[in-house]
């Protein structure tokens, strides 16, 4: 009895996506007699996903059996295991883009029956690697009508800003649907078709053989004015139910040209199969997706039905993007017109009450004064710096300020390790006691030689002591006043070597700040040495420190886009707060009272002066 008429319940229900494979497998095996079970996983690119499942299948042997697929191996059987009487036959077949692996439970059978059986179920087993062809040809036509080349490609071309992204959308979603080697878009104007954007990032800026070949192909397809399907194989191969023969694609002598054509670029650009077809904005044409299968690659399925699907889909996501992200002379002319014609209407008393109101606003900006003042971009700066350097080679033993401590007069800011040169300087004193008693005794003696020579031993070693004292006294450096430290990594140095001459501290007076502010050029004429000025630190935002300027530096920097000059101001009044070499904030500068049409108008005369000078008018911007 078969697992069709056993009254075997099914473990799975019919995916849609399987539909005639999973009628195949009941219409073509159900009627085996001693057939129990039946599992059917479809493949591809070494992924497996099951297909069909009817009766009692062992839940692990999928997991043992799909791994080893081979489909040049055929079909194997074995016992079943764990007690169980009964077979496990496989069989394993590849076909065009599908791979198929069919796992059968046979019971009830003794050996010459089961190999009767076997052969009835390998002369069946072809018929459900053709429906798996035929599942996946309505799979790649269901994806071009409803799937991703359906709905997402309509919704995504509204979010697309600009043609180059919606290109990028149609390459993206015919990737995804059809595999192809290559997916080129191509906008048309004037009936010239040019490349615009190809799959994998290729430049297309740079004038090449591919693009005058791609730019040639859709070109054929203008003038087609419908899909076109064509193939680079030899002649005959590919006909029948593949249907890339060129009369699918041309009727007539002419088409037939421009079907060969076609192949000839197609076979330049090493694709054995493309799709061509043309996208229309009302009746024009407005581009041309190409897309190009090279051998071993998907494509043997397409049709030209299916292509005119995609191609109207292609057309209906162009008019909404353009209709979302209208270009812009368009899109300002619209705004224009909407605006004109919300603000005044269709009479002529709203545009001269407009006019009226623009006029009085003007005349009363002329006369209202305004306390405007320029804003710049400003951070401390400690005017009275002082460096602390290693007096001698040696080991950091104490640094105890850290960047932003305040130091009083007389504090130990760092000391080095002194021990070997203390011990040196017991060893020299003893050193010197003996040739003192020496001395005392060659002069007993009268010995003039040795008295001389220890004298001379006696002053080498007064200088060593002095060297070493001095030394001794270097090691610790104290502050010599009030200052605070701005700079420098001594505290973090403690027990590493240091060399003469390395800087270890930066301090600072705690009164000898000052700020540092970057003037835009346009503002330096106005910027005058005394001017007054206010400053806003972001640590201290409550709390406006007074300024004036001193002076403006003649190094420019560009920051933020604009050219600007370092100015420096003095605090003229103490900062109730603990400021730090490096806060960062605002400085207002004071150039005088004016109008506030003049004060907001500056920027527009400036440009409009500057302008008139270049274009030869004259004038000089002010």
């Amino acid at each position: 009895m078969g697992i069709g008429t056993s009254g075997i319940a099914s473990s799975g229900t019919e995916a849609s996506a399987t539909r005639l494979l999973h009628r195949a497998t009941l219409r073509h095996l159900a009627d085996i007699r001693g057939l129990a079970g039946v599992q059917v996983f479809v493949g591809q690119a070494g992924e497996w996903t099951e297909a069909v499942r009817r009766g009692e299948v062992p839940p692990e042997a999928h997991r043992r059996i799909l791994p080893r697929f081979d489909p040049e191996a055929g079909g194997a059987v074995e016992p079943l295991a764990e007690g169980r009487t009964g077979w496990l036959a496989s069989y394993m077949l590849g076909g065009p883009g599908v791979d198929l692996a069919v796992i059968l439970i046979l019971t009830g059978l003794d050996p010459s029956e089961l190999q009767s059986r076997l052969g009835v179920i390998e002369a069946r087993i072809g018929w459900l690697m053709v429906a798996a062809l035929a599942d996946r040809r309505e799979g790649i036509d269901s994806r071009a009508i409803g799937g991703r080349i359906g709905a997402d490609l309509l919704l995504d071309a509204a979010r697309a800003r600009s043609r180059r992204a919606l290109a990028d959308q149609w390459i993206a979603r015919m990737e995804a649907a059809y595999q192809p080697g290559l997916v080129a878009v191509l906008w048309v104007t004037g009936g010239e078709p040019a490349l615009a954007a190809v799959s994998g990032g290729g430049l297309i800026e740079r004038p090449s053989d591919a693009r005058g070949d791609l730019e040639a192909l859709a070109a054929v397809a203008v003038s087609h004015r419908a899909p076109m399907l064509v193939s680079g194989m030899p002649e005959g191969a590919g006909t029948g139910d593949v249907g890339l023969a060129p009369s699918d694609a041309v009727s007539a002598d002419r088409g037939a040209d421009r079907y060969a054509g076609a192949v000839a670029i197609a076979e330049r650009l090493g694709a054995v199969r493309a799709m061509v077809f043309p996208v229309y904005d009302r009746e024009e044409t407005a581009a041309v997706v190409a897309l190009l299968f090279g051998e071993g690659e998907a494509g043997a399925d397409l049709r030209v039905t299916g292509a005119e699907v995609v191609a109207t889909l292609l057309g209906e996501a162009l008019a909404i993007q353009a209709r979302a992200h209208p270009r812009p002379l368009r899109r300002m002319a619209a705004w224009f017109g909407d605006m004109v014609r919300t603000v005044f209407g269709k009479t002529a008393w709203k545009l001269k009450l407009a006019i009226a109101l623009v006029i009085a606003a003007l005349v009363i900006a002329a006369f209202v004064p305004s306390d405007y003042r320029p804003a710049f971009t400003a951070r401390i700066e400690a005017g009275d710096r002082r460096i602390v350097s290693a007096p001698f080679d040696g080991f950091l033993a104490d640094a105890d300020f850290q960047l932003g401590d305040r130091v009083e007069a007389g504090a130990t800011l760092i000391a080095l390790e002194d021990s070997d040169l203390r011990l040196r300087l017991a060893q020299l004193t003893a050193e010197m006691g003996e040739v003192d008693a020496e001395l005392q005794t060659a002069r007993a003696q009268r010995d003039a030689a040795r008295v001389r020579l220890l004298e001379a031993r006696r002053e080498q070693a007064e200088t060593q002591l002095a060297l070493i004292g001095r030394q001794i006294d270097l090691s610790r450096f104290t502050a010599p006043g009030d200052a605070v430290v701005v700079g420098g990594d001594a505290w973090r140095r403690v027990g590493d070597r240091v060399r003469l001459g390395e800087p270890l501290l930066e301090l600072a007076a705690p009164d000898g700040f000052r700020i540092l502010a970057f003037i835009e050029e346009d503002w330096v004429p106005e910027a005058r040495a005394g001017a007054v000025a206010t400053a806003l630190l972001a640590a201290y935002p409550e709390k406006p420190i007074p300024l004036r300027l001193t002076e403006i530096g003649a190094d420019p920097q560009l920051i933020d886009g604009a050219n600007t000059f370092p100015a420096w101001f003095e605090i003229t009044a103490p900062i109730d707060a603990d400021v730090l070499d490096g806060m960062r904030g605002v400085v207002r500068l004071d150039v005088g009272e004016r109008s506030a049409l003049m004060a907001y108008s500056r920027g527009l005369r400036r440009w409009a002066a500057r302008t008139a000078w270049r274009l030869g008018l004259g004038g000089a911007a002010g």
